[in-house]
């Protein structure tokens, strides 16, 4: 029997325990607190089941059962006032009744303007199960997931005649779970994205693929009273493990504009087709944050691949008996570069014993085993004591599991993680440095380096910093020159200006009709008649620009010196 499904288990019922306790609203259900009712010490509870939404859920069930706290024993008698709504609109106003006070109401969805009942219907004591028949309301409730909100009013308790004068009131917040899938696009490659919200429904989802950032809000209102019932705020990212650009070890995540601690982030990737980034928030959490907000109507979520790396990333065994840690040097991974993975592994319940162990370190892609390697390993010690090297290729690229198999011979005691193999970083860094040219075509007297700021050229202000040196490399001062941009064959800016210490800038705006490829020119160098000419670019998308830049480069700037068999050093610096 496999048991893989042990440990997100174990998280969902840890979250879910919390949000059934009382006065919180709950997921799929609420237990609310004692009051005194007739004399008797009271709770009620409401669950509805199944606790998530899904379109093809052909029905739900609502159970109200009003008790007496310390015993347990049901309260009989009870006839109740039910109203629900949902976005601010009321769905249900309907009156109860039923003598054992453990009250099922089936839920039959449909997109229609009303609810109609079905049961027996008496009058003051409102609606009851029918004699062979369950109590039935068929309409527009529960047609999508989200926050509902019950006001529920005990009328009568322990006997039909008995009125409670006034009536007792109970206010419920109940989530019914929604997931929606979000399709987004990186590097002309598409991905479905999704989305889990145990709280309330998602709104104004976007990603900007710039920066990897994943964004959406949920209604929420930042109130003392609807945070003081908030247990907890759990909401799920589903990322494919085909999209390696956000497979990360670490995700920086903000709540309007605000930071949340790591410890609020978890990493699961027990599932076999995606990583679920799980972002939970405690009621402590919401309150230190709620003085902070300012638009007191939504939770307002960014989740961006961090430039930071948290090792070890760890996962537990698909039996539940090890915690494991992989971690690796150097960071990121990079084809043809060899990488040390660290495997640390300690028992969960028992993390200081040290012993033995052996077990199997695999890295598979796409289905193939890449490298399987039996490794005499030690559990419970320090880390990094355990490790296993390996350097992939450039036929290697893109997500890759690392399985650690076997541990102590246990075919359960094993556990999978998802990793990025990145391309090599082979990018050149600024300045770029450019040998003159005359106006005969043969080599010049002088050199300039150029650089840029920012790197990726996109409309708006770039800083171009460049300096001019003789063949010796010294800086010329006093060098006049024209700075000139061209385009299309067309002279688009010029301006001329004296590099006083052999150093200056030239600040330029590029707008959107500027887009695409243009000659940077510095012509009449020192009143020389010499020039350098380099190709850039304008983007709108890093880093498509830049390695652009470099391919034109290499070909207009690097190649014609080639030819010409001149002997040109340190073309990049």
């Amino acid at each position: 029997m496999h048991l893989y499904w042990i440990i997100p288990v174990l998280l969902i019922l840890a979250i879910s325990f919390n949000t059934h306790s009382a006065s919180g609203h709950g997921l799929g259900g609420e237990t609310l607190p004692p009051v005194i009712i007739a004399g008797k010490n009271a709770t009620m509870s409401i669950f509805v089941t199944p606790p998530e939404f899904n379109s093809k859920n052909k029905e739900y069930n609502i159970v109200l059962k009003l008790y007496e706290t310390n015993t347990q024993a049901v309260i009989s008698h009870v006839t109740y006032h039910v109203q629900i709504s949902h976005d601010g609109k009321q769905l249900l106003d309907e009156k109860f009744h039923d003598d054992s006070s453990n009250l099922t109401l089936k839920v039959i969805p449909q997109n229609t303007d009303s609810i109609k009942m079905s049961g027996n219907d008496l009058g003051d004591l409102g609606w009851t199960p029918g004699f062979i028949s369950p109590l039935q309301a068929e309409g527009p409730l529960f047609l999508s997931g989200g926050l509902y909100k019950f006001k529920i009013q005990v009328l009568t308790v322990d006997d039909d005649s008995n009125k409670l004068n006034p009536p007792v009131t109970f206010d419920a917040a109940i989530s019914l779970a929604q997931t929606t899938d979000h399709k987004i696009s990186y590097e002309k490659n598409d991905y479905l994205l999704g989305i889990v919200s145990y709280y309330d429904k998602i709104e104004d989802f976007g990603f900007d693929s710039a920066s990897r950032k994943i964004s959406f809000s949920m209604p929420y209102e930042w109130t003392e009273k609807n945070i003081a019932q908030t247990n907890v705020v759990h909401e799920e990212i589903h990322i494919p493990k085909t999209f390696p650009e956000l497979l990360v070890t670490k995700y920086d995540v903000s709540v309007n504009g605000i930071k949340i601690s790591d410890s609020s982030v978890t990493v699961d990737d027990y599932t076999s087709d995606s990583r679920v980034v799980h972002l939970v928030l405690y009621q402590k959490q919401i309150s230190s944050m709620a003085n902070s907000i300012s638009d007191k109507s939504k939770m307002a979520f960014t989740i961006t691949p961090s430039k930071d790396e948290k090792f070890p990333i760890t996962a537990f065994t698909r039996n539940a008996i090890f915690e494991v840690g992989l971690s690796w040097e150097p960071a990121p991974i990079e084809s043809g570069k060899k990488t040390r993975f660290y495997v640390d592994i300690s028992r969960y319940f028992a993390p200081r014993v040290q012993e033995g162990g052996s077990f199997d370190f695999v890295i598979k892609q796409h289905g193939k085993e890449l490298l399987r390697k039996t490794i005499d390993g030690k559990i419970g010690v320090s880390e990094k004591t355990n490790f296993a090297d390996f350097e992939f290729s450039d036929k290697n690229l893109g997500p890759t599991v690392i399985s650690i198999e076997k541990i102590k011979e246990e075919e359960l005691s094993t556990v999978d993680f998802v990793v990025a193999v990145n391309p090599a970083d082979t990018r050149k860094t600024f300045p770029i440095r450019i040998p003159s040219v005359s106006l005969s075509d043969s080599t010049g007297n002088y050199f300039v380096d150029m650089t840029w700021i920012p790197e990726n050229l996109q409309p708006g202000q770039t800083e171009f910093i460049f300096t001019i040196y003789d063949k010796n490399l010294q800086p010329v001062p006093q060098a006049s020159y024209d700075f000139v941009l061209i385009q299309n064959g067309i002279q688009v800016y010029k301006k001329s200006n004296t590099a006083k210490a052999g150093g200056s800038f030239e600040d330029v705006t590029f707008f959107d009709k500027n887009k695409g490829q243009m000659d940077l020119r510095l012509e009449n160098i020192d009143k020389s008649g010499e020039y350098v000419s380099l190709p850039i670019a304008v983007t709108p998308e890093f880093p498509l620009g830049w390695y652009i830049v470099l391919a034109l480069m290499f070909f207009v700037v690097l190649m014609p010196n080639l030819l010409r068999k001149t002997k040109i050093q340190n073309l990049f610096l």
